[in-house]
């Protein structure tokens, strides 16, 4: 029962990055999860992959330099990023990229996650649209025994203005969490996982430390 209660508490801690897919079969469509407070949950099986798909779309209150914000403010990711044990900044050459380190925290007997990742935005004001990419950076942090790295983990978001002060998010991911977890998790549970993540962002956009940040790569429209 503690071991199951762990793998349960697994899930719905990892699953802002991604999740496993229990109905949804390889080469369907995108099976929805969770639909509240406008925030869409989906989830889908890569066809000849154990590795699953999660999307999530959202309209939430902000703007995007609010975002860029709060995703920059790695230090502060255990605050704001569901899940998060410790994340830090490995190097930042210019305010579009950055790359980080960061634990996502799993309670006894389980292992915690880590993994290094690299991170980019992108603003295309054509068409007024952020573009943030994610994805893992193989061999730039030792491994370590008590902890399971994350080798393979990618993720996009598109970013919309709906107004002055609203965001429609589309986020797209896939994660091998590494390790042995069982493939019988119940869907609500990823599914509560991710929307509970997306659920903290944007609470956390209006916190004082995110206002009034501005960037240059980003031009607002309003």
């Amino acid at each position: 029962m503690i071991q199951l209660r762990c793998l349960l508490y697994f899930f719905v801690s990892f699953y802002w990055l991604a999740g496993q897919v229990i109905q949804a079969q390889p080469g369907e469509g995108w099976h929805l999860e969770k639909n509240k407070d406008q925030i869409q949950v989906y989830s889908r099986r890569l066809a000849g992959s154990k590795i699953a798909e999660l999307k999530v779309e959202c309209t939430i209150p902000g703007t995007k330099n609010q975002l860029v914000a709060l995703l920059s403010d790695v230090a502060n990711y255990n605050q704001v990023i569901y899940g998060t044990k410790r994340a830090n900044v490995l190097r930042r050459p210019n305010e579009a990229q950055l790359t980080y380190y960061v634990i996502n925290k799993l309670p006894w007997p389980a292992k915690d996650r880590d993994m290094a990742v690299q991170l980019n935005f992108a603003y295309d004001s054509a068409a007024n649209l952020l573009r943030i990419k994610l994805a893992t950076v193989p061999d730039l942090i030792p491994v370590k025994p008590d902890i399971v790295w994350i080798a393979d983990f990618s993720a996009s978001w598109q970013v919309r203005f709906v107004n002055a002060r609203s965001l429609k998010i589309t986020y797209i991911c896939r994660v091998d969490p590494g390790g042995s977890i069982p493939v019988a998790v119940e869907n609500f549970v990823a599914s509560m996982g991710a929307y509970n993540s997306f659920v903290l962002i944007r609470d956390s956009l209006s916190l004082p430390r995110y206002q009034g940040r501005t960037f240059i790569f980003i031009r607002e429209p309003f």
